[in-house]
């Protein structure tokens, strides 16, 4: 989140494991330069959705990263980190005022715990599904906004991608996507 970028020491940690800020004006950037990026989709709203033995996934609306990838030829390749919401216990204690929070400020406060009732994560098993590259068209112009049909068409792709990796690789939880 770009409010990390602005606290000093953090910055620094961030810049130094390779993280970027999550503009578009640094991706697009970053892409223009032929560096592949990771996109957390989700961003700081799934963290409020975390469920445990269900695998919840912010994206039906997130089309972002999609027009990205198509305005310079980045291929889009589906991840998961299927078992991740069981690494904390979370709470819906005021779940709508912090829902509300989320939404206009962009400040998620899930109320969750791990083991021991700390911020050490359960020890449960995770495993990362990396799936196939969805091939997306070179664009006439490199950073040039994509039709919103093709937009459509590889968000639907991408969507798919992921049902597919989950259903493929995770026998015992539930996939949602929101």
């Amino acid at each position: 989140a770009t409010v990390m970028f602005k606290i000093p020491l953090v910055r620094e940690l961030f810049l130094n494991m390779s993280y970027i800020d999550a503009s578009r004006k640094i991706a697009s950037a970053s892409l223009k330069e032929g560096r592949s990026l990771f996109v957390c989709t989700g961003g700081e709203e799934e963290s409020m959705y975390t469920e445990m033995g269900k695998d919840i996934v912010v994206l039906k609306n997130r089309k972002g990263f999609i027009r990205l990838a198509l305005s310079y030829g980045a291929d889009l390749v589906p991840v998961f980190g299927a078992g991740i919401t069981d690494f904390y216990r979370t709470y819906g204690f005021m779940s709508k005022q912090r829902m509300w929070l989320q939404k206009n400020f962009g400040v998620a406060l899930p109320i969750f715990h791990g083991r021991w009732f700390t911020p050490l994560p359960y020890r449960v098993p995770m495993n990362i599904l990396i799936g196939e590259p969805i091939k997306v068209p070179k664009p006439a112009e490199i950073g040039a906004k994509p039709d919103p049909k093709l937009v459509d068409e590889y968000h639907a792709k991408y969507m798919e991608a992921l049902k597919l990796l989950h259903s493929k690789h995770v026998k015992d939880r539930v996939l949602e996507i929101r």
